[in-house]
């Protein structure tokens, strides 16, 4: 076999093994998600179960290199305004089967002009979860809706949650931007479990 031909199946080989699969985008994720009362650290009741993260299956559209996202989106019978008068959090679990808290959000920060509100959620149990809770008023009927977007990574471990029960394994930190990394930390709680 000529040395061109070597070199052009070599090729497809190493395209074929650094490019990421388009079964990515279909790839099956079923994670429950709630808001709760309380704090990441110290999480409440649930107030509203929220609808699972899935990553959307179907044909995959222009680059097939682009990130999956696990989404969700959910009207709640409550305003923007009840999750702030108390200690609030988003929180999604790794599946219905098991309960591990993966990422967590606190419900809290300053309201954009159209009244809209963006809610960071950090990965937690090693997770490489990262994402946006999106709080939406829709005041014809005093609800919101809430769409929780998640992507992986392969970054550190940002924060720790309480599991299922809300006993043990409770720690918490902050991000340092400068570092990229985590340092220890306490963070106040309060047991509010519903909107005021």
């Amino acid at each position: 076999m000529p040395l061109r031909l070597w070199l052009v199946i070599l090729s497809f080989a190493v395209v074929a093994a650094t490019t990421p699969s388009t079964l990515a985008q279909t790839e099956s994720v079923d994670r429950p998600a709630e808001l709760h009362g309380g704090t990441c650290d110290s999480l409440g009741e649930v107030v509203v179960p929220l609808a699972n993260l899935v990553i959307t299956s179907g044909d995959v559209q222009g680059q097939s290199s682009a990130t999956p996202v696990e989404q969700s989106g959910t009207v709640v019978q409550f305003t923007i305004a009840d999750f702030l008068a108390s200690n609030h959090a988003v929180v999604v679990r790794e599946s219905d089967a098991v309960s591990t808290v993966v990422a967590c959000g606190h419900v809290g920060g300053a309201l954009n002009p159209d009244g809209t509100l963006a809610v960071g959620m950090l990965g937690t149990n090693g997770s490489g979860l990262s994402g946006v809770a999106y709080f939406t008023p829709i005041d014809t009927f005093s609800n919101t809706l809430v769409t929780v977007l998640l992507v992986g990574s392969s970054g550190p471990e940002t924060v720790s949650a309480t599991d299922a029960t809300g006993t043990g394994g409770e720690a918490g930190g902050t991000v340092d931007a400068e570092a990229g990394g985590v340092k220890d930390g306490s963070a106040a709680t309060d047991s509010d479990t519903t909107p005021s």
